[in-house]
């Protein structure tokens, strides 16, 4: 995967508070489904993956609270996601409440500092243009990406064709666009006092200024990706999502869930001479349990429904059982690089629910001080329960031959 080259921190303003009439349909185009999601929401989370990037803010449609509302849900997973905030009945006044909201969240910003404005029915843009434009962008420099015509460029009056214009010459504008923050409120103050002038980006917005007030500007010209389309009509939405399945299904850019669940499972014989190490307490009185390690069957077989959780192999492929630095090990160990792998993978633990299944030896009045150990050594917030049945004397735990543990863990995207 190219990785993206901004090292600028920028702030974003996604605006998905259009009608969508040109494509039909019970609903705006930006809350189309698009692959699970909501077509919008794909550009949240480019956004949000986004090292260039600190701060979002999501405009939504004007006078529709319960739309509202459901992005509020839609985006809360997002840390970046500052506000969400209602539109305007243009794209640019949308563009201006958006930058309000940025203002009052962000209680730092500069005129220097580079605000990204994108249209949420491009899904399909990449963590690496958005860093590009930001890398771009400047104090007095603004900066678009744009991509070249494939076609013959062709200049039309009425339904005559007048000439043939080079095509070398032509940029077709995509966002985001960066502008200065500075500059950016300058232009929209301009363009309020006469908002009924059409603006259809941040380039024209700019472009409308006298030049006094953009003495020394320059707009700088960023390569765009062809697979950043904007979704106008039914047949671009088929077309997106025909790009995101090819992308997801790449090895170099793996599909990150919202949310996931692993289940892990793990059986161990009784062994004598060795201490009964359950959840990583001991238990007394009783004999303990076979394995290479400390055979903590309780914590293995919450770790293998961790790494399950996010993608991360099992338990054997970390901590093989022919490794002698594993020789005896207390499993706690097993459970902190575990949880290190779900904050890695930008994950944080949600809950988990165990049930361990043992005929003996009676385990219910050691749950309590399993769970403080579990929580003492997970250190993250987080629901955690733990339960102990028996087989009811079937199977080879109802022979007291060992002991079985299931696991369930639930993680959550940062």
């Amino acid at each position: 995967m190219v990785r993206e080259s901004a090292n600028k921190s920028a702030f974003a303003i996604i605006v998905a508070a259009g009608s969508g009439s040109r494509c039909p349909g019970p609903q705006a185009k930006q809350f189309l489904n698009l692959c699970g999601q909501p077509l919008y929401l794909w550009s949240v989370k480019a956004f949000q993956e986004s090292q260039a990037i600190v701060g979002i803010v999501v405009v939504g449609p004007k006078h529709n609270h319960e739309i509202l509302l459901k992005m509020q849900q839609e985006t809360a997973l997002f840390d970046k996601v500052k506000a969400v905030v209602a539109g305007g009945d243009s794209r640019t006044e949308s563009v201006s409440c958006g930058a309000a909201a940025l203002a009052k969240a962000i209680d730092h910003l500069s005129e220097s500092d580079p605000i990204l404005i994108h249209d949420g029915v491009r899904p399909l843009v990449t963590p690496k243009l958005i860093g590009k434009v930001a890398e771009q962008t400047g104090p007095k420099q603004l900066a678009i990406p744009t991509t070249t015509p494939t076609a013959t460029v062709k200049k039309i009056v009425g339904k005559t064709i007048t000439e043939t214009i080079d095509r070398e010459a032509i940029g077709l504008a995509q966002t985001p666009q960066g502008v200065p923050y500075g500059l950016l409120c300058k232009a929209l103050e301009h363009w309020l006092e006469d908002p009924t002038k059409r603006v259809t980006d941040e380039g024209s917005l700019v472009e409308r200024l006298p030049l006094e007030k953009r003495t020394g500007i320059t707009t700088i010209n960023v390569e765009g990706e062809s697979s950043n389309l904007k979704v106008t009509f039914p047949e671009e939405l088929q077309q997106a999502e025909s790009l995101l399945l090819k992308n997801i299904n790449r090895e170099e850019v793996p599909y990150k869930p919202r949310q996931a669940t692993g289940f892990g499972y793990d059986v161990h014989a009784f062994a004598s001479e060795r201490k009964l190490i359950l959840g990583g307490i001991e238990i007394p009185d009783h004999v303990g349990l076979a394995g290479h390690s400390d055979a903590d069957v309780v914590i293995h077989a919450l770790v293998d429904a961790l790494l399950g959780a996010v993608g991360a192999g099992d338990i054997g492929q970390h901590f093989p059982d022919h490794d002698p630095a594993f020789k005896n090990l207390c499993s706690l160990h097993f459970l902190e690089r575990a949880m290190t792998i779900v904050r890695e993978k930008g994950f944080y633990l949600e809950s988990a629910d165990i049930t361990i299944v043992a005929q003996e030896p009676k385990l219910a009045p050691h749950i309590p001080a399993m769970l403080t150990m579990l929580r003492k050594t997970i250190a993250s917030p987080c629901q955690l329960n733990i339960k102990a049945t028996t087989s009811e004397g079937l199977g080879f735990t109802g022979r007291r031959e060992g002991i079985a543990t299931y696991a369930v863990a639930n993680v959550t995207a940062k």
